[in-house]
């Protein structure tokens, strides 16, 4: 894709992102010239920039003379131009030293809303991290805790260390200890077995256990295929240039809650293994046009996987991004893999 451009050319593109990601300002030739050194004159600069611009690398907006980066220019950046660093070991350090302080921690809600806290700080902008699903999980335990006279919360704790919740109706008006007493009976019968196998089991019941079990089961029969979304930086990304005009932040703010993003990229990247960078239209959704998505999945010990999404302008630092998306999927999977 680059054999199209020469040396000079592939520099002139490569300083023209680095500055706007830096600046968010339509880069010019002077600046280039005057910044870098460059050792050739302002109209060869210019040259080269309208020659990138007739490419389709650059391109300009009607209130500036100088250029900015299109998708295609971030795209031959991203695979050819860029840096191949971005994390330093210090964060490095910082960033492992955060996971040790969960390790002996089952609970994978609690791992999620960490590597989105983390993930969000390394990139600067919005991370979000789904808990792993697609695995065949089995009951650990069930815990009840009494609400009121007719409900109690029932968790459920799967042994990849994901948790669901759902309030119970009670046959009767039940006290902390006698739901203490249903709990143990449910565990006697349920644990260790997946919700197939649960509702193969609930003939087998009997008393207050027996009215509250389905509704258990029922619960984990809808939210085994769903994943929980931990996200971090969102106002980090908005406060960004590209989400202070129009509705754009809206826009985005909406689709991300809305959780059809995420859906769209565990089937893409379910399908390619590594890091996935997706940049504007790429996307296919009008509202991320101006946005880029930077993905990975990590698993469980069980199979499972769920995803790390940083999300942020197409004016993103991509070398920082992309080596922190890989970086925390990679520790992510192998801490999760050693705490089974």
């Amino acid at each position: 894709m680059t054999d199209e451009l020469t040396v000079r050319s592939k520099q002139v593109l490569k300083l023209v992102i680095e500055e706007y990601i830096v600046t968010a300002k339509p880069v010019g030739s002077g600046v280039l010239r005057e910044k870098y050194r460059l050792p050739v004159s302002p109209a060869t600069l210019r040259n080269e920039m309208a020659e990138l611009e007739r490419r389709g690398y650059l391109t300009h907006l009607h209130t500036s003379g100088g250029r900015v980066p299109s998708e295609s220019g971030y795209r031959l950046f991203v695979e050819s131009l860029m840096g191949r660093g971005g994390i330093s070991p210090a964060d490095m350090r910082r960033v492992e030293h955060q996971f040790h302080q969960v390790e002996g921690d089952m609970e994978l809600d609690r791992w999620a809303e960490l590597a989105a806290s983390v993930l969000a700080q390394l990139a600067r902008n919005a991370a979000l991290v789904t808990t792993p699903r697609g695995a065949v999980v089995e009951l650990r335990r069930i815990h009840l805790i009494h609400l009121n006279e007719g409900t109690a919360l029932a968790v459920a704790v799967m042994d990849d260390g994901s948790a669901r919740q759902a309030v119970c109706i009670l046959p009767y008006a039940a006290s902390q200890e006698e739901l203490g007493s249903v709990a143990t009976a449910l565990n006697a019968a349920l644990a260790g077995l997946t919700v197939v196998n649960m509702a193969e089991r609930l003939s087998s019941l009997h008393g207050p256990a027996a009215d509250i079990a389905p509704q258990v089961v029922g619960m984990l029969g809808r939210d085994g295929s769903r994943s929980a979304v931990s996200q971090s930086g969102l106002l980090a990304m908005l406060h960004q240039p590209e989400f202070q005009v129009g509705d754009t932040a809206r826009r985005v703010v909406e689709l991300l809650e809305g959780g059809s993003l995420l859906a769209g990229l565990a089937e893409r990247v379910a399908a390619e293994p590594g890091v996935h960078v997706i940049i504007g239209s790429e996307n296919g959704l009008v509202e991320m046009s101006d946005c880029t998505v930077v993905t990975a999945a990590y698993t469980s010990q069980n199979g499972g996987y769920g995803l790390l999404t940083v999300v942020g302008p197409t004016r993103m630092h991509y070398e920082r991004t992309i080596s922190s998306v890989f970086y925390v999927s990679q520790l992510l999977s192998r801490m999760l893999h050693a705490n089974d």
